[in-house]
Order: structure tokens, then C-alpha cells, then sequence
């Protein structure tokens, strides 16, 4: 397939994705309460259809897509890895775990904390949440549920300790993760490619450690809850803000930002990915820049989707490790000289222990 025709088909499959995605989140969250009973149900179906089957059959279409496109570019190595780690979660979390546990809800608890304290809600019984759930489950169902969100979020904690915010922001992530990667040739949908202003990037810059405390509030609100020791307000109401909130600046926010801007839009104030950059400074994630030498082609610069000045850190014999950095591997990709790796402390020790080279002779 030639690069334009698979560019082509990538951006009318993203525009399909906005719309679909807009129109049925609308039904799903806008109707639910207002409509009869087999309407809403009729409603919930459909919404679970796409976020399921819909979801899993565009992943795979598109990764197919990308990989066409990459296939004609040279040194695409980490870019083809992270298409095969989102399809893969996708088949799995999409899937074949809901498949076999027989719930096609399970996609809810797979946002770790404090990205999204729906699992917390399971956990109290006495929010609204869990004793809808109950009505619909069961005890048994539920507890399957809770499990499945504790394991998620432990996958996504020994991951990023091992291999710092590249496991969940470029592997795992079924929210902005996998559209950023899947469709980076096609952002933004309509114009050309923006630089992005210094008070913009310092906007969301502080945005980001905002979304972090709302989100830190949440997630300790409903701790508080399930230990018996409540903090004064409703479990209701701010089940509902948070739900707003999802719906307002995530969601429609997020795919905004891919028509204008860059898929990589939400990762900027991504309240999980504000918490994974801290532990990811902790576990010496960083891009070095000293493999081989630098022909100061700035390539690496304006491949960054985080507008991250790597040409400068390299000038200047320095690591980057900055906390906007989510592990994507463009920059490393596009190296002419291939002087670019990415590295944590457990990924320096295994190609210490097993004597892995950083760069590959090919």
C-alpha cells in the first residue's frame, strides 16, 4: 500500500472515530436518565459494542495502517513496538478478558489511580455506584471487577518502575495513548502542523499539577469512605463531577486538541501521566544522548510530540529527562546517528546483566 493512500484512510478512520465517539458518549451520558427503559438499554448495548468490538476492529485496521507508513521510513523500531503494545492491550482489555470474566464493563477499571476513582466507588458500599452495580452483577461480579482494577493498577506500578512512563503512556493507555501513536502521521486533522507558544506550554505546564490535586482529591475523598472515616459531602455529587469533568476536559478537550494540535494534546495535563513522571524521575527514566555523536540535525527537536528541546540537552552532553518526556521513542527513531536511547536504572541493569547493546548495528 502506498504511504498516502494508508495516510488517507488513517485520517478519514480518525474523523470516524471523533464522530462516533461524540455522538454515542452523548447518548450514553445525556440520555440514559430521560429515555424508557428498553431505550436505555438499547443505548448502554450500543455503547459497549463501541468500546469494545468497534474499538478493537479500528486498532487493529489502523496499527495495520501506521505500520504501512512506517514501513517505508527507516529506524521506526520503537514506533512499530508501541503499535504492537497497543493492539495487543486492546485485544486484551477489549477482549479477551472481558470474554472470559463475562463483562463487558471490565474497560472501566482499567484507568489506574488517581486517573479515575471508579474502582475506589466499587469498593464503597455505600455509593450509589456500587449498589447500581450490585443490582446489575452481583456480588460475585463485583468482586471479579475490584479485583481486576487492583491488578490493573499494580501491572501499571511495576511497570513504570521497571520502565518508567513509556509501560503505561506508550503501551497501555487506551484512552489518549493509543490514538496519539496510531495516528501521529495525521495530526491535526485540519492545517499544518503548530509550534506551540512558550505561554501555552507554561498554561499547561501548571494546568497538569491542577488536574494531578483534583484528581489526588478524588481518589483520597473515596479512601476516606471505605475505611468508614467519610470527609463532609456528597459521594454522589462528586461522582458526578468527576464525571463532568471526564466528559469536558478529557474527552471532548482531548480530540479538540487532535483536530488543532497534536494527539499527544491530553498527555500535557494528564493527571496520570503528572503522577507517572514523578516516579519515573525516581527510577532514573531519561533519554540519553552520548550513544555515538550528534550531527545536530535537530531532527530529534521537532519530532518530539512533547515539545521537549532534546537538540539542546544534546548540545550541551546532557540526559534528558524531562517530566513531560511519555517514552514514545520518536526522537530516538529519527536519529540519523543513532547517539539516542532510552533508559531507566532496571533497563540499564538488564542490558548490563545480559549484555544487550544499546545500539543495534543495522
Amino acid at each position: 500500500m502506498k504511504k498516502n493512500t494508508a495516510l488517507h484512510w488513517l485520517k478519514i478512520a480518525l474523523i470516524i472515530y471523533i464522530f462516533f465517539t461524540i455522538i454515542i458518549a452523548s447518548l450514553n451520558y445525556g440520555l440514559q436518565d430521560v429515555v424508557s427503559p428498553k431505550q436505555a438499554e438499547i443505548i448502554d448495548q450500543i455503547y459497549k459494542i463501541f468500546e469494545n468490538e468497534f474499538k478493537i476492529s479500528l486498532i487493529l485496521i489502523c496499527s495495520f495502517l501506521s505500520w504501512q507508513v512506517l514501513k517505508k521510513q527507516k529506524n521506526k523500531r520503537l514506533h512499530k513496538i508501541n503499535l504492537i503494545a497497543f493492539s495487543t492491550t486492546a485485544l486484551f482489555i477489549h477482549g479477551i478478558i472481558p470474554w472470559l470474566l463475562n463483562n463487558s464493563e471490565l474497560y472501566y477499571f482499567f484507568m489506574p489511580l488517581p486517573w479515575s476513582s471508579l474502582g475506589l466507588q466499587l469498593l464503597d458500599t455505600t455509593s450509589t455506584y456500587y449498589i447500581q452495580q450490585l443490582n446489575l452483577w452481583g456480588v460475585g461480579g463485583i468482586f471479579i471487577a475490584i479485583v481486576f482494577f487492583l491488578i490493573s493498577n499494580l501491572v501499571v506500578l511495576l511497570g513504570t518502575l521497571m520502565i518508567g512512563r513509556r509501560w503505561q503512556c506508550s503501551y497501555l493507555c487506551m484512552l489518549n495513548g493509543f490514538v496519539s501513536e496510531i495516528w501521529s502521521e495525521v495530526f491535526p486533522i485540519f492545517g499544518k502542523k503548530k509550534k506551540i507558544s512558550s505561554n501555552w506550554l507554561k498554561f499547561l505546564n501548571i494546568f497538569r499539577w491542577i488536574m494531578l490535586g483534583v484528581s489526588l482529591f478524588f481518589t483520597t475523598w473515596w479512601l476516606f469512605s471505605i475505611f468508614g472515616n467519610p470527609i463532609s459531602g456528597s459521594g454522589e455529587f462528586l461522582s458526578e463531577f468527576e464525571i463532568i469533568k471526564y466528559l469536558s476536559l478529557e474527552l471532548l478537550m482531548m480530540m479538540f486538541l487532535w483536530i488543532i494540535w497534536t494527539g499527544r494534546g491530553y498527555c500535557y495535563y494528564c493527571p496520570l501521566g503528572a503522577f507517572l513522571s514523578l516516579i519515573s524521575r525516581v527510577i532514573g527514566q531519561k533519554i540519553r544522548t552520548d550513544n555515538t555523536h550528534c550531527i545536530n540535525c535537530n531532527q530529534c527537536t521537532k519530532k518530539c510530540p512533547m515539545v521537549i528541546d532534546i537538540a539542546k540537552a544534546v548540545s550541551k552532553g546532557k540526559s534528558v529527562n524531562n517530566l513531560r518526556c511519555v517514552g514514545c521513542g520518536h526522537c530516538i527513531d529519527i536519529c540519523p546517528t543513532r547517539t539516542l536511547s532510552y533508559e531507566t536504572h532496571f533497563i540499564k541493569w538488564w542490558r548490563t546483566k545480559f549484555d544487550h547493546p544499546i545500539v543495534r548495528k543495522d
